[in-house]
């Protein structure tokens, strides 16, 4: 993992889902939902969906139904590319463990913009600094929330950047000689 300041320069009006595309843990229809509701303010941004799985065909009608126009389906393919080019990424699962992909992107730069229906999200990032947390609500995933957060995000270079800088920062936590130290005192302090 690794960004910095060379990183952010390179960041494209582009918004990422990166994942499997499954109706029971992904909830990829999400993503698409919340797009439809700012496409048209921001012309100039893309929506592009990394990944393949069952659920494809069905996204790609939904995106066709909405007359969505600024949306690509690429497919699976290595992420590494699109978190170089993309500014931010939407993440709308139901469930999840940890999610690899949140320090992956953030180490190169790009904003995370989450649904919170997972404990672990709240260890990856800080809400309003380092990416947006949309809480979970009881009532279910509401997108007008989701579309409101991330287009002030878009809207807001400034904030964008400043917020892509923390990301890159706070995934230096899980840096594989970070987590390799943090092993290596629990062992040490079991032994002892």
């Amino acid at each position: 993992m690794g960004g910095g300041k060379k990183a952010l320069t390179l960041k494209q009006k582009e918004v990422i889902y990166v994942g499997r595309l499954d109706y029971n843990q992904k909830r990829v229809y999400r993503v698409i939902e919340t797009w439809s509701l700012i496409e048209s303010e921001h012309p100039d941004w893309k929506l592009t969906i990394v990944g393949d799985g069952p659920e494809r065909n069905n996204l790609e009608y939904l995106v066709q139904n909405l007359n969505l126009q600024n949306v690509s389906f690429e497919g699976f393919q290595p992420p590494v590319p699109y978190y170089k080019r993309a500014s931010i990424l939407l993440l709308t699962s139901e469930y999840e463990g940890f999610p690899l992909v949140l320090p992956e992107c953030m180490s190169l730069g790009v904003v995370p913009v989450v649904y919170g229906s997972y404990s672990a999200v709240y260890d990856i990032i800080n809400d309003g600094k380092d990416g947006i947390v949309i809480p979970f609500s009881k009532d279910g995933f509401h997108a007008e929330k989701m579309a409101e957060k991330l287009s002030v995000i878009m809207s807001d270079e400034k904030l964008r950047c400043t917020m892509a800088d923390n990301a890159v920062k706070k995934s230096s936590n899980y840096s594989i000689d970070k987590i390799y130290k943090q092993w290596l005192t629990t062992f040490n302090v079991l032994l002892n």
